[in-house]
This record gives C-alpha cells, structure tokens and sequence, in this order.
C-alpha cells in the first residue's frame, strides 16, 4: 500500500498534464482498493470522512478517480484522527459571537537578508535560532494578494498582518475571538522532529535571547496558543505533513493547530503553486461567505481550478480538510 500511495503521490505533484493517463489508472486502482466496498453507503451520503491509518494520512483522496471524474466531483471530503475525535469536534462546535473578529490574517511577511539555504533539512532541535544558521525563505510573490482578497471578503470584521506587522508574536496573540485564522506564508517540516516544523513569519536581523525569532513551530503552538477557531488555514508547502505515531495519526503544525482549538485545519500535502494557491483560497473563502460549509466550499473551489484549462491535480488536490466540516 504504502508504495501505491507514494507512486500516485510522485504523479499527482507532477505539473504537465502528461501524465494524466498513468495518474488516473492509478487512482482508479486506488478507489477500487479503498473506496469502491463502500460505493453503495457512499452514494447515499452527502459527503465522505476520511479516518486514514499509515501512508493514507498523505494520500490526496480528492484526486482519486471514479468512473470518469475525480472523487471530489463526486462528494466533498474531510479527514479525522479517529470516529472519537470527530465525535469530541461535533459536541464542541462554537457558537460565533456577533462582535468576533471574523478573520485574521498574515501574509508577506519580511526575513532576513543575506541567507543561504546551508540549514534547511538539518532538522536539528535548535530551530529557534533559524536567523544564525543561515536559512534563505524567498518572498511568495503571491502571499500578500491571497491575504488581501481574503480579508475583502470580510469589510470591517477582519485583520491582516502584513510585512513587518506579520509576527509570531501577532500570531500568538489571537486568541479565541477569530473565527478563521490564516497563514499565507511559508510552511517548514522538520522530518527527525515534527514538533519543530514551523510557520515561517517575519524574521528579525537580529535574535534577542528571550525573543521571538519568527518561527511559530509546532511546540510553541501546543504550549503556548490557546484557539476556538472554526478553521485555521495553513496555505504554505507540506504544512499538512508530520510524523506518523500509531494512532494518533500525523504530529505536525496540523495536529499541534488542533490541540491549540481549532475545529479543523485546512493544510497542504505538498510544495505548492503559490499563484494558484492563493486562487484556490479566494474561492475558498467566496464559497464560505456565501454560506457553504467547508469541505463543500473546498470541493467547489478544487473544482473550479481543476476544470479551468484542465489543470492537473498538483494545481488542487494538495489540500485537505482535517476536522469538522460545518
């Protein structure tokens, strides 16, 4: 299984619609495998959860293929650790304060110059001295756009971080008066220790012992947030990925963003297109102001890329809803 999963991984993320032969006969195996058992429950249900194990926590379910469309065509998606957890998330929905901060933002945020990329798999536990080891975190062209267009979508009710005012500290902060939380920014996995994987934010010149260097890593998202957030989104590279640990599903920023209070977490599978990353997530949220529920307003934004000039799934299916869907 898991080499099944990692094959269709390697041809969802490729760019050119060449493939799409040999990617849609694996997929189809893979739902056959997976899915097609259940086709009859399924097709009586309004959506489809996903509770993976092992390798399935990486599989792009969305970009699975059913007779002659993907699966989201077909239903919208969400994903839980286990039927308890999911249990736990439907008895705890929120109840939206009419004066809540609808939306916080960050995007564009500022590093440091003169880097290089000499440490950025090192993986080493001394992360929070990123500034000193020379990282190089090149600016996403199409950060600030995403956070501009999202936050238009709520006039009066949201707040964005921009440049220099896109902090960790800012990021701390939040607490549990926003009803969505979003991150246009990089995404860095540590794969030996998950629990430094970060949220890349503005990073200072210089680091000041006892301050905030500008990495928001899962640690300091477990100890340190405290959310009642319907949804936090992470729009940057493989913020969806962590450590597998038997039946506890991927420790990472999502499950760390969970553990903080957020109902579900909207994360990516893989390095991500950052031009059509930040179209995914306008539509996204134009779906979610419009009333539609997450997952459905999800499906109907994959959709609409996936069928603008027949975009191959590396464009759409990188992103998974983890959580409730309402």
């Amino acid at each position: 299984m898991r080499e099944q999963v990692v094959e269709f991984r390697r041809l969802a993320q490729q760019r050119s619609t060449i493939s799409t032969t040999a990617l849609q006969g694996r997929a189809q195996a893979l739902y056959d495998l997976l899915l097609k058992p259940a086709e009859p429950q399924l097709a009586t249900s309004d959506r489809i959860l996903v509770i993976p194990d092992g390798p399935l926590h990486t599989l792009p379910f969305a970009a699975l293929w059913r007779k002659d469309q993907y699966l989201i065509e077909w239903k919208p998606l969400h994903m839980a650790v286990s039927a308890t957890v999911y249990a736990e998330l439907k008895k705890t929905r929120r109840s939206i304060q009419p004066n809540a901060l609808q939306l916080a933002a960050f995007g564009a945020p500022r590093y440091a110059k003169g880097s290089s990329k000499s440490g950025l798999t090192r993986g080493n536990a001394d992360l929070r001295s990123v500034t000193e080891r020379d990282f190089n975190f090149s600016p996403l062209p199409f950060s600030r756009e995403e956070v501009e267009s999202i936050a238009a979508l709520f006039p009066g009710r949201s707040q964005k971080y921009l440049d220099a005012d896109a902090t960790e500290e800012a990021a701390k902060a939040v607490g549990k008066q926003v009803r969505y939380l979003h991150f246009a920014t990089h995404g860095l996995l540590d794969e030996r220790d998950p629990s430094n994987s970060a949220v890349v934010l503005t990073i200072p010149e210089t680091v000041q012992e006892g301050r905030d260097n500008g990495l928001l890593q899962a640690w300091e998202i477990f100890e340190q947030m405290r959310l009642d957030a319907d949804l936090v989104v992470l729009s940057g590279c493989r913020t969806g990925l962590g450590q597998e640990v038997s039946g506890e599903g991927l420790l990472g920023l999502t499950r760390a963003f969970q553990y903080a209070g957020a109902h579900s977490v909207l994360a990516s599978l893989w390095s991500v297109d950052d031009r059509r990353t930040a179209q995914l997530m306008k539509c996204f949220y134009e779906h979610l102001v419009s009333g539609a529920s997450k997952d459905r307003a999800l499906q109907m934004a994959q959709i609409e890329l996936l069928r603008a000039r027949s975009a191959p799934p590396f464009y759409w299916a990188g992103f998974s809803l983890i959580g409730d869907w309402q």
